[in-house]
């Protein structure tokens, strides 16, 4: 690893919850988890840094939340994640992503966490990211959603290695419904979509999220992705370019006010996506995909970089009891959620 003892920048650390300048205080945060609807991939540094990037998300309303209490009786550090760890150094914790976060937020020793999520680990609703956006707010309540995405994707890319980009540390932190931008330079833009409320209520009438029961770890998910775009493999960029214009297409629709649109390239992304690499679908994943199809969903894909977690469906309404009926029958369990407006937000209560 690199970069372990990097720290947010001085105006967000000076506001943090383990050295307050009004006092210690404990800090609860919860950050939005995510769905995307256009344009996943696109976002790698890999295609981004030669092409520019471009997707379409969501944040909902399921979270990861975070309580920091920044005292300990032995001056240890305790953690409350997957698991509850004690240890005298954050350097010393035995989870590479609750270290890299630990260190990134300056919270080095003395102080208690805990973590908690709507969902479970590698899902591909963007956990690490929201986590990891959590635990950052937590240690520095006043620093900026730009500082906290940024410093979010660097524990994950640079702290940890993991072929990932940034849609979702801007999602977590910002909140709402985003045209991301993913420029050459590096620079993101997280543009709001200004939908108007039947726009926005017929979006979210018509997705449904099923749980495929298998999680995977997104960064070797998109290993091979990566590296066949890197390489300047003919049929990854094909792909991708393809997947850069579904979202301009997914923005399009929106502005028009065509949802009946929303399911095909939601399906067309899928078809792309699906053959990027060889650990995104299986044949068990594509038969649920075609199960929730012939059910009456006119579109489906697997969220995240695929490989399991949850299956996001595009379905009108009057065929929601009968998708619901066929992805029960399959043993899969629903997330009922709503698209939420806000990102990241911390409460600070005074000791």
């Amino acid at each position: 690893m690199t970069g372990l003892t990097s720290r947010l920048p001085e105006p967000a650390l000076a506001a943090s919850a383990a050295h307050p300048p009004d006092g210690p205080a404990v800090v609860t945060v919860r950050s939005p988890l995510r769905i995307s609807l256009a344009g996943g991939g696109t976002d790698l540094p890999s295609y981004s840094s030669r092409y520019g990037g471009l997707v379409v998300g969501c944040a909902i309303d399921r979270y990861v939340g975070v309580t920091l209490f920044p005292r300990d009786f032995r001056g240890r550090l305790r953690t409350a994640v997957d698991t509850t760890v004690e240890c005298d150094r954050a350097g010393n914790h035995p989870h590479p992503m609750v270290r890299a976060c630990l260190l990134r937020a300056g919270l080095d020793e003395g102080c208690q966490l805990a973590s908690f999520s709507d969902a479970p680990s590698g899902s591909g609703l963007g956990g690490s990211a929201a986590f990891a956006v959590s635990v950052l707010h937590a240690a520095a309540p006043g620093a900026s959603a730009r500082t906290l995405a940024e410093t979010a994707a660097a524990v994950e890319i640079d702290d940890l290695g993991r072929a990932v980009g940034k849609q979702d540390h801007y999602l977590a932190a910002y909140g709402g419904i985003r045209l991301l931008r993913f420029h050459r330079s590096g620079r993101v833009d997280p543009q709001p979509l200004e939908l108007p409320a039947a726009v926005r209520a017929g979006l979210e009438a018509r997705l449904l999220l099923f749980y495929s029961g298998t999680s995977r770890d997104a960064g070797a998910v998109l290993a091979e992705q990566n590296e066949r775009t890197r390489s300047g493999n003919d049929d990854a960029l094909r792909r991708l370019h393809a997947i850069r214009s579904i979202a301009d297409e997914m923005v399009s629709a929106l502005e028009r006010r065509d949802l009946s649109a929303i399911g095909h390239l939601v399906n067309e992304h899928w078809s792309l996506k699906s053959g990027l690499g060889s650990r995104i679908s299986s044949p068990r994943l594509q038969a649920l995909h075609d199960r929730a199809r012939e059910a009456g969903a006119s579109g489906a894909k697997l969220l995240g970089s695929g490989g399991g977690g949850f299956l996001l469906l595009v379905c009108p309404p009057e065929r929601h009891a009968e998708v619901r009926r066929s992805m029960a029958a399959a043993g899969l369990r629903e997330l009922p959620f709503r698209l939420a407006e806000g990102g990241t937000r911390a409460i600070r209560m005074p000791l």
